[in-house]
């Protein structure tokens, strides 16, 4: 018999139970996001510098920086879906271990890699326009970006847990894109606001470690932009943890609303 509906988590507990859910697994998600992004972020920053700073060597750097630049993006890419596993686990009351998890994203890099870049197109616009000074400096395109954002807002909110429906039930591509829908249908600015504040979030939690170490940047302007650059992709470790769990902690309130009956494990 089914237990009746708990209450609609808000924004905020969310938020709070995937803190505390990373927190709580922050070494294990780690041993997911070390060993695939900090060794390529490394090598990408270093390419970065030689490119700034080459001259004739110009083309044999941009050579060099393409694929690592593919490399890095796949790598974070894996890095994400994997955390979001492992989170998944540790939302469920398990006992989550990194190796599986990646080797779990790797057996399904080719939908994972086409979800991911779905999300990030379609957050594009939204994502744009914050960054952008003012819709006046648009001109004519003003309006058509304006459009293009409102579309990306909701189209973050409706499939913010896609990603979670093909890693946590084995779904396919176009599936998980329907599960999300069905599973944020009436809960969109829930969604739409882990999204947003989860993401601003975590990313407030790797520029936190990047300021903290360019801080002991000293010498010339090129040490000053490796550290620098270090610094970023040190913080990168923690970024996929932190909004990944708070997916995770959103998804599994949204699908035990919809099974009438309270997860196996809360993370806070």
């Amino acid at each position: 018999m089914n237990q009746p509906q708990r209450r609609k988590r808000a924004v905020s507990d969310i938020l709070e139970g995937g803190a505390v859910l990373a927190a709580r697994n922050i070494l294990t998600l780690l041993r997911v996001t070390a060993p695939l992004t900090l060794p390529l972020g490394l090598l990408f920053s270093a390419a970065v510098v030689w490119l700034a700073n080459s001259s004739g060597s110009r083309n044999l750097a941009i050579g060099v920086l393409a694929p690592v630049t593919v490399l890095y993006v796949l790598a974070a890419i894996v890095s994400g879906a994997a955390c979001l596993k492992v989170a998944a686990e540790a939302y469920d009351g398990g006992r989550p271990r990194a190796k599986p998890a990646i080797a779990l994203a790797l057996h399904r890099l080719g939908p994972v890699v086409c979800v991911t870049l779905l999300l990030l197109v379609a957050a594009a616009p939204a994502a744009a326009l914050i960054a952008l000074p003012g819709l006046k400096a648009l001109g004519n395109y003003a309006l058509l970006l304006l459009i293009l954002a409102l579309f990306s807002l909701w189209a973050s909110g409706t499939y913010s847990v896609a990603l979670a429906a093909m890693l946590v039930e084995e779904r396919g591509i176009v599936s998980s894109f329907r599960r999300s829908a069905e599973l944020v249908r009436g809960s969109f600015f829930r969604a739409l606001g882990t999204v947003v504040l989860g993401g601003a979030l975590a990313l407030f939690a790797g520029v936190l470690v990047a300021i903290i170490v360019s801080v002991f940047s000293v010498g010339g302007e090129s040490v000053i932009a490796i550290v620098t650059l270090a610094g970023f992709t040190l913080g990168e470790l923690l970024i996929a943890p932190f909004y990944v769990a708070f997916l995770i902690v959103l998804f599994g309130d949204l699908r035990s609303r919809e099974q009438g009956s309270s997860p196996v494990a809360q993370a806070s």
